[in-house]
């Protein structure tokens, strides 16, 4: 599983390259997009004990996307944010509003980010050896963007070592 994750995701990088890649645009609701983005990762945040919230501010419904990029961004955001969290610890995904934007974010308190590695974090094959075991090839957060810009929006990440870590 983990070999066809990685495969499938230098197919989707290399399919955006080559500027084929196709969105399925359509109106999607907030709740029940990022709720199904829950689903995919509720095995993931029990077995490391986690704890999954979900905030939606009140002005915030609807937005135009490809259901099955937008979930997939989701879905790797979710996944790091469980993989670079300890027992016990809490992972937060949300929307809220900006102008005539809707801003989707994930954030968990897990070890950070080193400032020197931040500006790498997007670029493809940067991943970088954790004590905690979490590791990948280095796709996840290059995925994230590529699909994020291709929507016409920006990805951003704050974070602080030993504090956690926040995409947006």
């Amino acid at each position: 599983n983990d070999l066809l994750e990685i495969i499938d995701a230098i197919l989707d990088l290399t399919t955006i390259d080559a500027g084929a890649m196709e969105l399925k645009l359509r109106p999607l609701a907030v709740a029940e997009t990022l709720e199904a983005a829950a689903r995919t990762v509720a095995d993931a945040i029990d077995k490391r004990d986690l704890t999954l919230k979900i905030e939606i501010a009140d002005n915030v419904s609807d937005f135009i996307g490809d259901d099955k990029r937008v979930r997939q961004v989701l879905s790797n955001l979710l996944s790091n944010a469980i993989g670079f969290s300890s027992a016990g610890g809490e992972v937060l995904m949300g929307a809220r509003r900006d102008a005539d934007d809707i801003v989707l974010w994930v954030s968990d308190t897990g070890r950070g980010i080193e400032p020197e590695f931040q500006k790498q974090a997007f670029e493809r094959f940067h991943a970088k050896a954790t004590g905690g075991g979490h590791r990948g090839p280095g796709l996840g957060l290059a995925v994230v963007k590529s699909f994020v810009e291709l929507h016409g929006g920006q990805v951003s990440l704050l974070s602080k070592v030993n504090k956690g870590t926040t995409v947006i």
